[in-house]
């Protein structure tokens, strides 16, 4: 019999992530799912969606359902400031029918080095759209579920 050698895996011990501000909180994200941050435009309406599906707009030739996770949360749809901008998130299934999407933010994401010790997981109930709440040297954050996030929205989604 053959011996089978172990194959060393590094985990990483640091993760370059992204705190998106919101209306209410923050959201933390890995930077690899964020595509781009655009200034803020109205959106195409969409008929017969929630209220959180605030329509849709065309980013690089693709038309990209846009949301507000605020809303989706259970927050009243407030006001944008003059700080607002638009991220544009993969959904992580680059071969679905919805490789991106789009949320809304009040202001500029914030790069951030996640480690193991700074993370801190916080018992809350979850809200649609979110996978859990966290706190990151003490700075409290949500970290949405990027799939999710996919299936509500094409559940509304009108493909032409």
């Amino acid at each position: 019999m053959s011996e089978v050698e172990a194959l060393s895996v590094d985990v990483p011990q640091e993760v370059s992530s992204l705190l998106l501000p919101l209306q209410q909180g923050q959201m933390l994200v890995p930077v690899d799912s964020l595509s781009e941050v655009i200034a803020m435009q109205t959106p195409v309406a969409v008929y017969d969606a929630p209220e959180w599906y605030l329509g849709d707009l065309i980013w690089r030739e693709l038309r990209l359902p846009l949301l507000s996770f605020d809303v989706m949360r259970g927050e009243a749809l407030g006001g944008t400031s003059e700080n607002g901008r638009i991220a544009v998130l993969s959904s992580g299934n680059p071969d679905g029918d919805l490789p991106y999407f789009a949320l809304i933010l009040q202001g500029t994401p914030r790069l951030v080095r996640v480690t193991p010790e700074e993370l801190a997981l916080r018992e809350q109930t979850l809200n649609p759209g979110e996978l859990m709440h966290v706190a990151l040297s003490g700075e409290e954050a949500v970290i949405p579920d990027l799939q999710g996030l996919e299936r509500a929205c094409l559940k509304y989604r009108e493909f032409d």
